[in-house]
């Protein structure tokens, strides 16, 4: 992308620009000359940035350009002008197409797809329509695109779209291909854990959702694509249901003395339930690390059992 290509001006127009902004040229074939272009092209930058107000001939002086900072910040404010009136007119389009479309048109409101390829294609793309907030519940098993393979999800958070997702339990715990909690986190996941997730669902900014219908893996993939309804309003309220619910990990800092971030992760994947072999998988440690530490937070409150552990960690703010 051009520097100036958010103002109107193509390469070859930036090109020419920041070539006169520092040397001025005396006239159109001296700048062509510069440029190793030719002479009518020249000729065409020139009279867009004249007409843009970015450059002036002065008699005897040549071709110079005229000072940025006044400009540039016109021609600017022009354009974001121009770009707010776009965007309420699309809004409009918009809100008119979605209002006519619950009316009149179901296929408008519910949208089928089929297929492996095409399911899989789908669900990237819809998270990728996200400006504002992704939320999924995730749950057993993979039907179309594994964690692995959700790139537009690592894309998202990298530029600063917030995700929230409720993982099941049982995935955590998979002997074979746990869900890599810390890697998640690392992206920048608001991570909880929850027994029992009632379905596969991702809820993007509030207008659409996308809800697997088919989920035994050895059939061909099925989804549906719920646009703004009240099935919509229900997908996101299940959403919310279960979000409410589900435990944070790591677990959220309370007041005064307490758990590192390492046992606050811990308290979490024992809250949810956690064996001491997946909580030692999802923390990269031995069995052993893991007893270990859960002694020391017992020592830590005087809990004699791991329930008293959990209740007394809750007491005191820690979960």
């Amino acid at each position: 992308m051009a520097l100036l290509e958010a103002v109107g001006l193509g390469p070859v127009e930036e090109e020419a620009y920041l070539s006169l902004l520092r040397t001025p040229a005396r006239s159109r074939v001296e700048l062509a000359e510069r440029l190793g272009i030719g002479s009518e092209e020249a000729a065409g930058a020139l009279a867009l940035l004249e007409e843009r107000g970015l450059v002036r001939r002065d008699a005897g002086r040549g071709l110079r350009v005229v000072p940025p900072d006044v400009s540039l910040g016109a021609l600017l404010l022009r354009h974001q002008t121009r770009l707010q009136r776009a965007q309420g007119a699309v809004a409009r389009i918009v809100e008119e197409y979605r209002n006519r479309a619950v009316l009149h048109d179901s296929e408008a409101v519910v949208e089928v797809v089929n297929g492996r390829e095409e399911v899989a294609a789908r669900f990237l793309e819809v998270q990728s329509w996200a400006v504002k907030e992704v939320c999924s519940l995730v749950t057993g098993p993979v039907l179309a695109v594994s964690s692995e393979d959700n790139h537009v999800a690592a894309e998202a958070m990298a530029a600063g779209i917030p995700y929230r997702v409720v993982y099941d339990r049982a995935l955590v715990e998979d002997g074979e291909r746990p869900v890599r909690l810390e890697t998640w986190r690392g992206m920048g996941e608001q991570i909880r854990i929850c027994d029992g997730i009632p379905m596969k669902l991702t809820v993007v900014d509030d207008r659409v959702a996308f809800l697997p219908t088919v989920t035994d893996p050895v059939e061909e993939p099925s989804a549906i694509i719920v646009r703004e309804s009240g099935l919509f309003d229900a997908l996101v309220w299940v959403f919310e249901t279960v979000w409410r619910s589900a435990v944070p990990y790591p677990a959220a800092g309370g007041e005064g003395e307490g758990p590192d971030e390492d046992e606050r992760r811990l308290l979490s994947l024992m809250l949810a339930g956690g064996t001491d072999a997946s909580m030692a998988k999802q923390l990269g440690v031995s069995e052993r690390t893991v007893q270990r530490r859960v002694g020391g937070l017992a020592d830590l409150v005087g809990a004699r059992t791991r329930l008293q552990l959990v209740w007394r960690a809750t007491k005191r703010g820690w979960l």
